[in-house]
Parts: structure tokens; sequence; C-alpha cells
């Protein structure tokens, strides 16, 4: 049998449909590609100016506290590594003691309460009394007081003396061996303070 020459130039071969076709969907999606290759549009950013100007004052402040920073440590002395001490606690003053507002060879008149009996006998007796000052002064009388409590407010006249064991008797009317039961132990405690040689006193009454 003898081949047609005329029909094997003008037939296509086997196969073409499927070479044709891929080339032809290739070609359809180059054309759909290039009539919708426009760029999407650009997104705006939902920001005013006034929020941006508001960053740039944070950022503003941010820059101008860490100059700050910057230049408060440039300038601090370098660190040694020593901590001072604490400071020492400044200490309270002491508050002056009360003192007896009489001088020695004064006659002196005044009232107070009776701090407290030194001695109370059937010839004399000893006590002190607090004064307006508020010092206490040891009131010495020849003669007894009687019923003399502690608490108890007296009016006393009489001459401030310096407590002298030489001359005790003769400033204050009676011996202190006959008036004390431990004369010792008062005139060293009572040498070169001031004390009352009463010539009288006044128990207050109540009421």
């Amino acid at each position: 049998m003898t081949r047609d020459n005329r029909r094997l130039l003008t037939e296509p071969g086997p196969g073409w449909r499927r070479r044709v076709l891929p080339l032809g969907l290739v070609l359809v999606t180059s054309a759909g590609l290039a009539g919708c290759g426009e760029d999407p549009p650009a997104l705006t950013p939902d920001v005013t100016a006034e929020e941006l100007q508001a960053v740039e004052d944070d950022v503003a402040a941010l820059e101008e506290r860490v100059a700050d920073l910057e230049a408060a440590q440039s300038s601090a002395p370098p660190s040694t590594g020593e901590t001072s001490a604490p400071p020492s606690p400044t200490p309270s003053a002491t508050p002056a003691e009360p003192t007896v507002p009489f001088s020695a060879g004064e006659d002196v008149s005044f009232g107070g309460q009776v701090a407290g009996l030194i001695a109370t006998t059937a010839i004399g007796s000893a006590f002190r009394v607090t004064t307006d000052s508020g010092a206490a002064v040891t009131v010495v009388s020849a003669t007894p007081v009687d019923g003399l409590e502690p608490g108890e407010v007296v009016q006393v006249s009489g001459t401030a003396t310096s407590v002298e064991p030489s001359s005790f008797e003769r400033d204050f009317g009676i011996a202190a061996a006959v008036l004390l039961d431990e004369p010792d132990a008062f005139l060293a405690e009572q040498t070169g303070q001031l004390a009352v040689a009463a010539d009288d006193v006044q128990q207050e009454t109540a009421g």
C-alpha cells in the first residue's frame, strides 16, 4: 500500500492536541494576568496628624531624658567603692537642773509642798520643800512641826544658809547629832548646799 504524501503535508500528526491545549491555556492565563496586572491600591494607615505629633513629642522627650542622664553620669565623681558612715546622732540637750532661788544669808519667805521628811523629833524637825522653781530645799527647824506629812503645803520663813558641819549648830540652832539619826550621812550630802534655818513654819489647813 502506498502512502498519500498530500495527507502527510496537510494533516497534523498524532498527539497535536496534547501539545496545543496546554500551550493555549498558558496563553489565556497570561493574557488574563496581563489584563489584571494593575498594582493594588496602597493601604493608608488609620493614623491622624495629632497622633503622629504625639509620637514625635514622646520620642523627643525620651531623647532629652537620655541626654540628661548621660550628662549626669559624665559629671558624677568616680565611685571609690567606699560607703560613707552614717551621721552620728546628735546628743539631746540635758535639761538644766532647777536651782534654789535663794542666796546664802538672804531672809526668805516662801510656800511649797513637803517633798519628804528627814527627821521629826520632840525638839526639832528637818524636811524638804519644793519651791516654785521646782527645786527642793532642806528646811531645818529648831522647834518641832507637829503632824507634818509628805505632800502637805507649808509656809516657811527663815534665813537661807550654806550647810557647814563645823557651824551647823550655830547656823540652825540645833546640833545635827541631836536632830538626825545619821548626821554624818546628812552632812556629807548637804555640805555646801543651801538650806533654810526656819524661824516659822505654818501648815496650811484644808478647806
